[in-house]
């Protein structure tokens, strides 16, 4: 991905999700205005779960991809369209994000990424997660400034953010859920802020659907940056590894067992430091071990809640509610033997 940055257009439109592939096409034109339309292929992304994805490219240059993201109805109720870009032109900067190209009132436009989206498989093959660990060690490594280490760290940040979505004072609520869930919130940052994990630039969201697979190339490449900003590392770590079980059809079977984790952050930490693999120290591997599956609760936690509010607001097809619960009960069935670790 290259880092040479033209100015980002910004235009004052409104795409029409209902007519999202038209808008589509009119923002393309702003972006390629030299692209004929009877030249033009699109595809349509179905593996997102908040947004609509439609890419481009001309038939004379397939090398040349742009990507049109239309957000998901009410996601500007919940997160930080303008703190997004500003991460966007961040990891850019960083060589971890691909080219901005256009900024509208409800999307992006941006350089598509060649590859193929991980699964269930691919994401435990040794060569795929050696490059995910690379990857992320290169974002956990982008310098944070004053105002970043200042900032709330994103996990519990959102999970109140979203749980005041969810229980709107002005409206009728599960006043006991309401109750519960700011509970198990405040106790378990309670419990995992002693763990002084560091801070660092994170991904947030590393679900396999996120992350690009380029065999040719041997690299991996994280899109969709709408949670990114400064976490806890293990916070990071510890939600990816949740996501092993997959977003379809979701089976926490697939949850990564101690052996394969303990090879996975010995190569992140090694990443990390920029060092061998035999001179990360078998203590900190532990640490991390333990700091990453409880943190792992509290991704459960947060996607518990997130899948309430797009209950609310998403107009896309996908059982949200249930999705939620699937969250919430596998925070239960692991809560005592994380936090035990």
């Amino acid at each position: 991905m290259s880092r040479i940055q033209n100015p980002v257009l910004k235009v004052d439109t409104i795409v029409d999700t209902e007519n999202a592939t038209e808008g589509a096409f009119k923002i393309l034109k702003l972006v390629r205005p030299e692209w004929d339309l009877e030249n033009i292929t699109l595809k349509v992304f179905s593996d997102g779960i908040t947004n609509k994805m439609f890419g481009f490219h001309h038939l004379e240059n397939k090398d040349d991809t742009v990507l049109v993201r239309i957000n998901g109805n009410g996601t500007e109720i919940y997160l930080d369209r303008k703190a997004e870009v500003k991460n966007f032109e961040k990891l850019h900067e960083h060589n971890c994000a691909p080219i901005l190209y256009c900024i509208f009132n409800n999307g992006l436009a941006y350089q598509f990424i060649k590859g193929a989206t991980l699964t269930t498989e691919s994401v435990r093959q040794e060569t795929v997660f050696r490059l995910v660990g690379k990857e992320m060690a290169k974002m956990h490594k982008i310098p944070l400034s004053a105002a970043d280490r200042a900032t709330e760290p994103q996990t519990f940040k959102l999970c109140r953010k979203f749980l005041k979505i969810v229980f709107n004072e002005t409206e009728n609520c599960d006043v006991e859920l309401k109750t519960m869930m700011y509970s198990e919130v405040e106790q378990l940052e309670e419990q995992l802020s002693v763990l002084q994990s560091p801070l660092v630039f994170t991904h947030n969201d590393l679900l396999v659907h996120n992350i690009i697979y380029n065999k040719d190339q041997e690299k991996v490449s994280f899109i969709d940056y709408e949670y990114a900003g400064v976490n806890y590392q293990a916070a990071d770590i510890g939600n990816h590894f949740c996501e092993f079980a997959g977003v379809d059809e979701v089976d926490y079977s697939l949850y990564p067992d101690r052996d394969f984790q303990l090879k996975w952050i010995r190569n992140y930490l090694a990443c990390f430091r920029d060092v061998a693999l035999t001179d990360i120290p078998d203590n900190d591997v532990e640490r991390l071990y333990k700091q990453a599956n409880q943190f792992a609760l509290a991704g459960h936690l947060l996607w518990s809640i997130w899948g309430l509010v797009q209950a609310r607001y998403s107009k896309i097809d996908f059982d949200y509610k249930g999705y939620s619960k699937l969250r919430m009960d596998e925070y239960n069935r692991r809560k005592q033997e994380f936090l035990s670790l």
